[in-house]
Order: C-alpha cells, then structure tokens, then sequence
C-alpha cells in the first residue's frame, strides 16, 4: 500500500511541474499511460511467486485496460456505466475550474476524490479510469499474497485468483469511473492486514488494517457497521493461543481501540458517515432502506419502518441482496446472464462455506476466517436493508466478494487436507 501511495504523490509533483511542458494532452497522456504501464508490469513481475500466476495478473491487466478503451471510444460497457460516471467526471471537472466547488458537489466523497485528481494530474477522464484499471489489478495481487499468508499452496492460490481476477463484475468495474473499485480494494487491503497482523502482532499492521477499511467507508458509508468486527478481532485475539481469549485483561485492549478509532469517527463523522449525515430522525433513516431506484426491484412490499422491521426483514433481503436474480425473477437475458455470471458463484461459494463450516476449526488461522466471514455477514445484512434491485446489488456486493472467496478457499482446502488424511489413517490401518 505504501509504495503505491508514495508513488502517486510523486507523479502528482512530477505532474505539475512537467505537464504544462507537453504541447498537446495526448502526448502528455501517452507517457502516463506508457510509463506507469511499465511500472505496472515490473510490479506484477516483482509480485509473481510462478509464471502461471504471473500470467492471470498480466491477462487481467491487460483485459481491464482494453475494457477501458472499450468504454471511453466505443460504447459505455453495461451495465454500470453511464449516468453515475457521467455525473461523477461533471462533479470532478466542477471542482477542477472552480475548486470552491469542493463542498458544493452533491454525489459525495468520489467527487471530490475525482476534483482532487483532476488538480493534480490534469482533467483527463482517460486517466481516472486508467487509475482505477491499477486498483483492479493491485486488488487481484494482494489477494492472492493473502491467500498464500494463510499457507495455501500455490495451485489453490492459482485457482482462487483466476476467478478474481476475472469475475465478470470486477472487469466490469473496474475499467469505469465509479467508485467501487476504490472501495473494493481498502476491503482486500484490509484482509491482507488482518492475515499479517495476526501473525507478526505489528502494530503497522493493525493500523494499515483500519486505515484500508476507513478508506472503504468514506467511499461507502454502508460499511460503517463492520469497524464493530475489526474492534472486537482486534482487541479479544490472542496470539499465543491462536483463539479469541474474551477475558477481562483484553478489555483494556478495546478500551484503547474504542478511544482510539472513536476519535477517528468523531473527527471525520462528516466524511466516513457522508450517506447518513442529512437523516435526522428515525423515518428519515428507515425510508431510505426501502430504496429501489433502477430496474428489476425486488422485495418492495418489505418496507422498512422502524427497528423491528429491520430485525425481522434484513435476513430475508440478505438472501435477495446476494442471490437475485432467482429464477422467478428472471424478466429478460440480462437477468439470467447475471444469475449465472455473478449470483450463482454467490450462492455456490456460501453454500459451500455453510455447509463445510465444522472444518474451520482445523485451521491455524481460524479465527481471523471466522471474522472475516462475520464481516462479510454483517455487511451484506446491511446493504441488504438499504439495496432493492438487482443492479445495486450486483455492484455492492462485489466489494464484499473477496472476504467470502478467501473464507470459502481456506474451508475448502483444509477440508480437503482433513478428508486426505482421514484417508492416509484407513489405509495404514489396512
């Protein structure tokens, strides 16, 4: 993480200093792209532990940029492309011409994040989505070095990140000018930094950790929820055990996270809580759960009132959150290619992870799967409350995807391990 951000301040600095050098945008353009396109691979060479997974990272930068293309030269790539991303680069050129803009824009932190980078490297759209083009496929090579911090063996890591790498919604998202990239990577960030925190105890770790899924949340304040699961990971985790130890020496634990990251909260409440900040009563809240706008709604009968809808409700648009399109909904081509493509590896994965639950206790790393699988949950519980068709849907649920793909490959191969060795035992008694 630190390396990337260390770089895309320099070539911010280079930029001001250098771009008004170049006689014409595209030239300027053109040594962006070639000259961080070439970081970019040396990056992914220097990641690589074999040549086949080198090649999955090479392929999927190389399908993402062409994507990109795809989108700015020849049609807006489906399905989420078009009147979000128009707004989005409207909002960013805004605070570009006139920077007392900043306060003004309407559609939250990925403007500003847009006017920001537009000040810095110049207002070129090519170069937002080109950016978040890198997120994508930096977001496939730190889940595959998490997935290896975990002890798996390379050909499971293979496989796990070839279907990363090339989920149909993380190549849709990613060559685009939407903020669920950005979103989608502090989330495998801050997975990678649970892994590491919980086996080296390091307290860079711990607050790589909260920074990445603070980032996540100023991007999408329906993540807030999950701050309560890295709390509680982090201050009852015991590392001499392996286990969660909830004994009263670990309070003092919470008690300092509790301080620590609730002044981080307080400060920034406007930022991280930017969806929530103009409620002001409950009514306000629990109409915005009801929300549908977009096509194929679901579930609009289940209107969310007050606390106990919202306890008897959210399971059931939970399942609709991560599984739909289900057949009975199922109104044009559209809707069964996204069952097939996106709904039904959902479904497969945590059925899966479900039904072979009893096998995580046989991990060394069970604890952190355990909570990594609670995050998943409880996040999907709550943008199944706020989500009511299937095209947010699809796009939320993607920044979820990798906490359930690295809790679902983890119970899958040490079953496997179990179920083999159990094998080796009967043969030796025969």
């Amino acid at each position: 993480m630190r390396p990337i951000l260390i770089l895309l301040i320099i070539e911010a600095l280079l930029s001001q200093l250098l771009r008004p050098l170049f006689s014409t945008p595209e030239s300027y353009i053109t040594l962006m792209l070639v000259g961080n396109s070439i970081l970019m691979l040396w990056y992914l060479l220097k990641n690589s532990e074999t040549t086949p997974l080198f090649l999955v990272f090479v392929t999927a930068f190389i399908v993402r940029l062409g994507l990109m293309f795809v989108d700015l030269e020849l049609f807006r790539l489906p399905p989420h492309s078009g009147d979000d991303t128009e707004a989005f680069h409207l909002e960013g050129l805004q605070i570009y011409l006139d920077p007392s803009m900043f306060n003004e824009v309407v559609r939250g932190s990925y403007s500003k994040f847009l006017g920001i980078f537009y000040l810095a490297f110049g207002p070129e759209r090519i170069l937002a989505q080109y950016f978040n083009v890198i997120l994508g496929v930096v977001a496939v090579v730190i889940l595959a070095k998490t997935l290896r911090l975990l002890g798996l063996p390379m050909r499971v890591v293979f496989l796990s990140t070839l279907l990363f790498a090339f989920f149909a919604q993380g190549l849709l998202l990613s060559p685009i000018l939407l903020r669920d990239q950005l979103v989608a990577l502090g989330i495998v960030y801050t997975l990678y930094y649970m892994v590491r925190w919980t086996i080296d105890k390091s307290g860079v770790s711990l607050a790589l950790a909260y920074f990445a899924y603070f980032v996540s949340t100023i991007f999408h304040s329906g993540l807030a929820i999950g701050i309560v699961v890295l709390l509680v990971y982090f201050s009852f985790y015991n590392h001499t055990t392996g286990r969660m130890d909830f004994e009263a020496s670990k309070v003092q634990r919470l008690v300092m996270q509790v301080l620590i990251v609730g002044f981080i909260v307080y400060s920034f409440q406007d930022v991280l809580f930017a969806k929530f900040t103009h409620v002001s009563e409950n009514g306000q809240l629990f109409s915005g759960m009801s929300y549908d706008r977009g096509g194929s709604a679901y579930l609009n009968g289940l209107t969310v009132t007050g606390p106990l809808d919202m306890i008897l409700y959210s399971p059931l648009r939970m399942i609709y959150f991560l599984f739909s399109p289900f057949p009975w909904q199922w109104s044009s081509v559209t809707n069964i290619a996204i069952f097939f493509f996106d709904a039904a590896v959902y479904l497969l994965l945590f059925a899966l992870t479900i039904r072979h639950f009893r096998y995580l206790k046989h991990h060394p790393y069970a604890a952190v799967l355990l909570f990594m699988l609670l995050l998943f949950i409880v996040n999907a519980l709550i943008f199944g409350l706020g989500t009511g068709n299937v095209g947010t849907a699809i796009r939320h649920r993607y920044k979820l995807f990798p906490m359930l793909l690295i809790v679902y490959t983890s119970i899958h191969y040490i079953r496997y391990q179990a179920l083999h060795h159990f094998e080796e035992v009967e043969q030796r008694a025969e």
